[in-house]
């Protein structure tokens, strides 16, 4: 159980992971955003001024809300009705009228003679050319309301937005089913989940330092959305419970939390901050030697706990 200590101390790194959505995410907008990561032995916050302004940590509010966009399947996204598609809108848009969809409907597109036209030419004949592949629906009047919105200078990325363009690439998907357009999709989702989920934990560890019980309550609800309500979530909830409220934990408690971790935890799906430290503090207790002191990370988050500072905040270069 030495060896598997030393193994464990290694995946930190993992939780780097967690910052390659937002790249990955940004990079499929296709909008002026700059991010940045950096390259620490211990996970760290990107050090990125739009990007730590721009996101919000996600309340428990917000999260359930984000994780009902997050959660649909392709046929789902074909099954939202027209009010659905509407709420994911944003307030600024300007909404087509019936005269503007019956002008498009009606447009004759000239054949392409080689000449590149004008940009405002060109995207009107494109609009005019969905509604007339496939009528007045939801999907293709979001497509174009979504490029007609309001986008001077540089955009900003929040949460919002980022659900307007996966709804975006929702409806291209929807109209053109082919695998270019549902790897897109699907990049879009997973990357917004990284970034919504990391931010969710974020807010949460505020929560843990001001009141340990309700967080361990909110810990439980966001184990069970991300992993569903198996026997293995009880199992890490107790332990962070514990550990948290500083009640004792037995060995086997602590072989458990080691052996349910491993289970659920791999390098493309990544743990928590604090999930890893109650890792290192199990596997702490557990030592084959009672002599070794802990290692240099589980000095920091003990730490940090001491100092009521959250673990995303924790500076591991500070040495």
């Amino acid at each position: 159980m030495y060896m598997g200590f030393a193994l464990f101390q290694g995946r930190s790194k993992m939780l780097k992971r967690y910052f390659l959505g937002l790249t990955a995410f940004v990079s499929l907008l296709s909008l002026p955003f700059f991010v940045g990561c950096g390259d620490a032995e211990e996970p760290e916050e990107p050090n990125d001024p739009i990007f730590n302004n721009t996101l919000p940590d996600v309340s428990d509010e917000h999260w359930l809300q984000l994780t009902q966009w997050l959660q649909l399947t392709d046929e789902d996204w074909k099954a939202l009705k027209d009010k659905d598609w509407e709420k994911l809108k944003g307030e600024n848009w300007t909404r087509l009228t019936d005269a503007e969809v019956e002008e498009l409907m009606n447009l004759k597109i000239p054949r392409w003679n080689g000449e590149p036209a004008a940009w405002e030419e060109a995207r009107k004949y494109r609009h005019a050319r969905l509604f007339q592949e496939f009528g007045d629906i939801p999907q293709v009047r979001y497509i174009v309301e979504f490029e007609r919105r309001p986008s001077r200078g540089l955009v900003i990325l929040t949460l919002a937005l980022a659900e307007q363009h996966l709804a975006y690439r929702a409806a291209n998907y929807f109209l053109y089913p082919n695998a270019n357009n549902q790897r897109t999709f699907e990049d879009n989702r997973n990357s917004l989940k990284a970034i919504a989920e990391r931010k969710h934990l974020r807010f949460l560890e505020q929560r843990r330092i001001e009141d340990p019980e309700v967080w361990a309550k909110s810990m439980y609800a966001f184990l069970i959305r991300k992993h569903g309500k198996i026997p293995e979530v009880n199992t890490i909830a107790n332990f962070l419970r514990k550990l948290e409220l500083n009640l004792p934990r037995t060995d086997k408690e602590c072989y458990a939390y080691f052996e349910v971790y491993d289970a659920l935890y791999d390098d493309m799906n990544t743990a928590s901050y604090y999930e890893f430290y109650a890792l290192l503090e199990a596997l702490y207790q557990i030592r084959a030697f009672v002599k070794d002191p802990p290692s240099r990370s589980l000095e920091k988050y003990r730490e940090a706990r001491a100092e009521d500072i959250p673990f995303y905040d924790i500076d591991w270069d500070d040495d």
